[in-house]
C-alpha cells in the first residue's frame, strides 16, 4: 500500500478530514490524493495540502483509481466496483444503513468504518495515521491493533461481523 485517497465530501468534518499539517506526516511514507475542495468546508485550500506533498485530483472516480486506501467522508450514492483491491474508511453508520452498506459490498472491498475506528474520543486523526501505519505493516500500539480489527465491516465484499445482517 502506498498511497491514501480522500474523497470530498457534502459536509467536512474536521473530525474526520486530515488538515494540511496532519497530511504532511502521511506524505513522508505514501502519496496521498485529495479530491479538489475536500477541505475546502472546513477552511483548508487545495494549495495548503499541494504545499505538503498531496496530489489534487478533480473527481473521486480518479481517486478510487489510484488509491489503495480511501477515506470517504459522507455516504455514497452508487456502489463502487474497483478493478483492484481498496481499503476503505467510510464516515458512514453501516450498522444502520444497510443499503449504504451493499454499496461497499464488493470482492475488492476491505471496508473500516469511520465510528468505530473513531470510538468517540476525538482523536481519528491520529488513529487514521496509526491506520495507515497498520496496513503498511509498520509496527504500531497493540490497542490499535485490537481497534482495527474491531472497525473492519467487510472483507473481500463480505460482511464480517454477522450481526449486521439483522
Amino acid at each position: 500500500m502506498n498511497k491514501i485517497g480522500i474523497v470530498k465530501g457534502n459536509v467536512c468534518s474536521t473530525t474526520a478530514m486530515p488538515s494540511p499539517d496532519d497530511v504532511k506526516t502521511i506524505s513522508k511514507f505514501v502519496d496521498v490524493y485529495i479530491q479538489s475542495n475536500a477541505g475546502m468546508e472546513c477552511g483548508y485550500s487545495d494549495n495548503e495540502y499541494a504545499l505538503e506533498g498531496c496530489f489534487i485530483r478533480d473527481n473521486s472516480e480518479d481517486i478510487i483509481a489510484s488509491a489503495d486506501l480511501i477515506l470517504f467522508q459522507n455516504p455514497i450514492s452508487e456502489p463502487i466496483q474497483p478493478e483492484t483491491k481498496k481499503i476503505i474508511v467510510a464516515n458512514i453508520d453501516v450498522f444502520k444503513d444497510h443499503e449504504q452498506l451493499k454499496l461497499f459490498m464488493h470482492k475488492n472491498i476491505d471496508l473500516y468504518t469511520f465510528e468505530a475506528i473513531n470510538d468517540g474520543t476525538g482523536n481519528f486523526k491520529d488513529k487514521f495515521v496509526n491506520f495507515i501505519r497498520f496496513h503498511m505493516g509498520d509496527p504500531i500500539q497493540s490497542e490499535y491493533i485490537a481497534l482495527f480489527s474491531r472497525s473492519r465491516v467487510l472483507k473481500n465484499g463480505e460482511v464480517v461481523h454477522k450481526d449486521l445482517l439483522d
